[in-house]
């Protein structure tokens, strides 16, 4: 079975065309449109068209311009469907979750954005670090414990107030990572019967 040579023929770019589907309009933006298309028919003037829509009469003429330029589509933000120019790529934000997981878990958070930097290149601040990690579901192993305030009674029935943590996490305080309560009395309180 003989191979038939490829052709090496230039394509003609002009002959594609891409079947761009037409952006949906937001609820606010299709009353804009109702607004400005009533606007064009002269059924409103421009000051009323300003004070249904809550904007300026020239940002009325602006909108004008730009549906009788440009359809429907001049009721759009120009930069809706746009990601701004600052923001990072989803596989940096994956790429640093797995590396925390996988061989800095336990490194506190700062530490680890200087790591990302000095060993890996990734010029991230170390809240954009937090950012991704949190978004990561991973929770920092700095944080500090739940604290909850429990009030009991002793034998004479004199009110205690106790502060009760509760480390359910690897820390330094508790390094098994077993749910360990600490509690800590901060104020007997006199019962009102006794203080007589």
């Amino acid at each position: 079975m003989e191979k038939k040579p490829i052709a090496n023929d230039a394509v003609n770019l002009d002959e594609f065309t891409l079947n761009e589907k037409p952006k949906k309009l937001s609820k606010n933006e299709k009353k804009k449109l109702r607004v400005i298309t009533k606007l064009i028919q002269g059924e409103i003037n421009g000051t009323e068209a300003a004070a249904k829509l809550g904007i300026t009469t020239r940002q009325v003429r602006n909108l004008k311009r730009q549906v009788l330029n440009e359809g429907q589509e001049g009721v759009i933000h120009k930069n809706k469907n746009y990601k701004p120019y600052n923001t990072y790529d989803e596989e940096v934000a994956i790429f640093v979750c797995k590396l925390y997981r996988k061989s800095y878990r336990g490194t506190n958070f700062s530490e680890f954005a200087r790591i990302c930097e000095e060993e890996y290149g990734i010029l991230a601040s170390r809240s954009t670090i937090y950012n991704f990690l949190r978004k990561g579901h991973i929770r920092s192993p700095q944080r500090k414990a739940k604290k909850r305030k429990v009030i009991s009674y002793d034998e004479q029935g004199n009110k205690i107030i106790q502060v009760v943590r509760v480390y359910d996490r690897k820390t330094i305080n508790n390094p098994t990572g077993k749910k360990v309560v600490a509690s800590t009395t901060i104020k007997p309180a006199r019962n009102p019967k006794n203080s007589k």
